[in-house]
């Protein structure tokens, strides 16, 4: 039988708890870790927690700001510790006016806000002592008023753990204040979660207007769910105007969320400096209401917006948004000290500067407006990905509809995945539609990409006024040769992204400024850099990427390759244009090689910048022009200086642009042992050639040729007559045409030569061309 005079019995503290209590002992700055009270539910705890003071301070026993030397914190253990964390308070007496402590009534305890996420994920990852270390350090930054640092911002007034929600667009919003201060009415739709927890989300639409006599009316609340009613509410904002000294009044004393009732608002409001603008509003609606009456209740949302000494952490404005919310249900409610008031919590809208934000962009970076070619799988998560980011396309085009296939890669899904199919959805509805939901709606056009720049009507729609870029994901060979020596002066800059070699490798290339080099000319380059490694050009050159570029199955569907591989390098690109967004335009043009690794995971980037081409132009338009890539002019110029008084000379690596009608020269090779050079003459040896030119044609798998040769000149002159008729016998043996470039020391010459099929026999045509300084 028990004693019924017996003390209660005390249960054990939990092991969890002990081993906290162990661990917060030994700390430096842990002066006392006290049990003070156990239940099965909690167990309360008393830490003396010594700060870190100059002398001065300490001879005082506090610093100026009323942080005591030594600090009692008290830390209640819940009984699912470690899964909960403890809550930690202050003493009730502590001063308030310090960031960082969490909203509350003013007659619980202060509780600070130690960490930016959860305390118990601290927990989790730094042990119990890590919790320490946080709360020493907030007491010694609140010792020195370090908790709000100019230097990362103002520290807006922490509402964590508050239910009620509005959404507004914060730039909107403050764009509302005015120097000389007010208030304005806004409407907010609502819905409203019923329960223990009932708690309300609204969207406040900036969009100010006067609260008119019959306006009472558009107040609404109706059930349309078990638990939830929705309906409009309305809000007011509220902003200070000049202070007595004639300067605009800036509220620099922080004050902890602890608004209760009415009263409290409007003590808040007066410290804010626009009392009087929000008490005007207030009996504005009670004697709209007491002269309408209504039979429901609706939320009145408060948003007071005081002036900041500099920007709140995390925007560019100096604007604080402080919600509150007061569920009234007559115009009385307004005017008692006593209604209720219930905290707001603020979301920001889907804005370009939250998105930016968000992504670690700076929100105040100039957008460069731009077209996307191709909608496909790559061109979709492009604009995705770089939409999320706040760099929105403006125009869409591809003329193709999505077919079931599609939906394996492509951002988008069907709304039905039976029905879909009976529809005739475009590629570009279904990414503007994406993008919309995000960014303004971009315009689209669903024709063939190549037949824009050939009229003025086309190129106004796919590059607007003020269109900085035109990113190709289509990774047609035609329409990057098209583009690039398209007849459009002002045309903006190609970016093309694409996947190479079965999806298994990726490029991203960046026209150079004026396009040059143009987007033709980074493929050359980038041809001629792949033939160089190995590993990437067996990738790149496979028979399976081969296959696939001849088009077996009549493009019904393309190689396979999952939405993740493909995601992963569409996420790398978009990474590419988002730097160019960021940063401007490069200088030079650019390209970017990625491969996958071996482990179907790992990628590797490789950049390469390519300085402008010397370009050296036909006499005519029916000439073929030549583009050198400065790295051949190099070349060149170093080999003559080796055979310095005698002519000298080599062959021509690169590609021949029917589209464009121009040779493009990106490497050379060194002339055979056999050559003979003499001021008068160099002739080309063969020894070792013909098998560096199968080796060429073999690593490039034929993507670069040679074109022709080179030698040079000691003195200024045209084509000679050997050069002439060497050109016309070689010519006769090659399918295309011939360059011989000439270097002279006023620049570059060259003989083009092209054997023609007219009528039975054979049209030799050898063209001159004049001078370049190759500068």
């Amino acid at each position: 039988m028990s004693d019924p005079d017996a003390a209660p019995k005390v249960p054990p503290i939990p092991i969890s708890v002990a081993r906290a209590l162990r661990q917060a002992s030994v700390h430096p700055s842990v002066l006392r870790a006290e049990v003070l009270s156990s239940s099965n539910d909690e167990v309360v705890c008393a830490f003396d927690i010594r700060t870190e003071m100059p002398a001065t301070w300490r001879a005082a026993g506090q610093s100026p700001t009323g942080v005591r030397l030594i600090e009692t914190v008290t830390l209640t253990f819940p009984s699912l510790y470690p899964l909960a964390a403890p809550k930690v308070e202050l003493r009730a007496d502590f001063d308030r006016s310090h960031p960082h402590i969490n909203p509350g009534s003013a007659d619980a305890p202060p509780v600070p806000c130690l960490v930016a996420g959860s305390p118990r994920e601290l927990i989790q990852t730094r042990g119990f002592i890590g919790l320490i270390d946080q709360l020493v350090e907030w007491l010694e930054k609140a010792s020195a008023l370090e908790l709000n640092n100019p230097a990362a911002g103002w520290e807006p007034v922490r509402r964590d753990h508050i239910h009620d929600v509005a959404v507004v667009d914060s730039a909107a919003l403050h764009a509302l204040v005015e120097r000389k201060g007010g208030a304005a009415y806004l409407w907010s739709g609502y819905i409203h979660s019923q329960g223990d927890l009932g708690h309300y989300r609204l969207h406040v639409a900036v969009e100010p207007r006067p609260f008119g006599l019959n306006d009472t009316r558009l107040f609404a609340r109706r059930n349309f769910s078990p638990k939830e009613d929705s309906g409009m509410g309305l809000a007011i904002a509220a902003w200070a105007g000049k202070a007595p000294d004639g300067q605009l009044q800036v509220t620099d004393q922080y004050r902890p969320e602890d608004v209760v009732t009415l009263v409290d608002l409007r003590t808040r409001a007066a410290e804010y400096g626009c009392l009087e603008f929000l008490d005007a509003k207030l009996k504005h609606v009670a004697s709209r209401l007491k002269a309408q009456p209504i039979d429901i209740t609706v939320p009145i949302v408060v948003l007071l917006l005081p002036r900041r000494p500099y920007p709140v952490v995390g925007t560019e404005s100096i604007i604080e948004t402080c919600g509150y919310l007061i569920e009234v249900g007559e115009g009385a409610d307004l005017l008692n000290p006593k209604m209720k008031v219930r905290l707001l919590g603020h979301r920001d809208i889907p804005s370009v500067g939250v998105l930016r934000r968000t992504s670690g962009e700076n929100p105040l970076t100039q957008t460069l407006p731009w077209s996307l070619i191709g909608c496909g799988s790559v061109g979709s998560k492009l604009a995705l990905h770089l939409t999320r980011t706040g760099w929105a396309p403006g125009v869409l085009v591809d003329r193709d509809l999505l077919e079931p296939h599609n939906f394996a890669r492509h951002a988008a899904l069907p709304f039905d995945g039976e029905r879909h199919s009976l529809y005739m959805i475009s590629k570009t509805y279904s990414v503007a539609e994406m993008v919309a939901s995000l960014a303004p709606l971009p315009d689209r056009l669903n024709v063939d990409a190549l037949a824009l720049p050939i009229h003025a009507e086309g190129r106004a729609a796919l590059a607007p006024p003020g269109t900085a870029m035109i990113v190709n994901t289509t990774g047609s060979a035609v329409l990057r040769e098209g583009y690039a020596y398209a007849d459009w002066i002002d045309r903006p800059p190609l970016v093309e992204a694409c996947l190479l070699g079965a999806g298994k490798a990726a490029f991203v290339g960046i026209e150079g400024p004026g396009a040059n080099p143009n987007a033709s000319d980074l493929m050359a380059e980038a041809y001629n850099v792949i033939r160089q490694d190995p590993g990437l050009a067996e990738i790149i050159f496979s028979a399976e990427a081969e296959a696939i570029q001849i088009g077996q199955g009549c493009s019904t569907q393309s190689f396979a390759l999952s939405d993740a591989q493909l995601s992963a390098f569409t996420a790398s690109m978009s990474m590419a244009i988002a730097g160019v967004q960021r940063g401007g335009l490069p200088p030079c043009g650019e390209i970017r090689l990625g491969r996958l690794s071996d482990d179907g995971m790992s990628q590797h980037w490789s950049r390469h910048v390519l300085a402008s081409w010397i370009v050296v132009e036909g006499a005519t338009p029916e000439q073929p022009n030549i583009r050198i890539h400065r790295r051949v002019h190099t070349a060149i110029e170093a080999d003559i200086a080796r055979w310095q008084g005698v002519e000298t000379g080599g062959v021509l690596i690169g590609r021949f642009s029917q589209i464009g009608n121009c040779f493009q020269i990106v490497d050379v090779l060194s002339a055979p042992e056999d050559s003979t050079r003499s001021p008068v003459e160099f002739v080309l040896g063969t020894r070792g050639l013909k098998a560096s030119i199968n080796a060429l044609v073999q690593s490039s798998r034929g993507t670069l040729q040679v074109v022709g040769t080179w030698h040079s000149h000691l003195r200024p002159s045209g084509p000679s007559g050997t050069d002439v008729a060497t050109g016309a016998l070689l010519a006769m043996a090659q399918l295309g045409p011939l360059l011989m470039l000439i270097h002279t020391p006023k620049g570059y010459t060259a003989l083009t030569a092209e054997a023609l099929a007219s009528g039975d026999s054979l049209a030799m045509l050898a063209k001159r061309r004049g001078e370049n300084n190759g500068t």
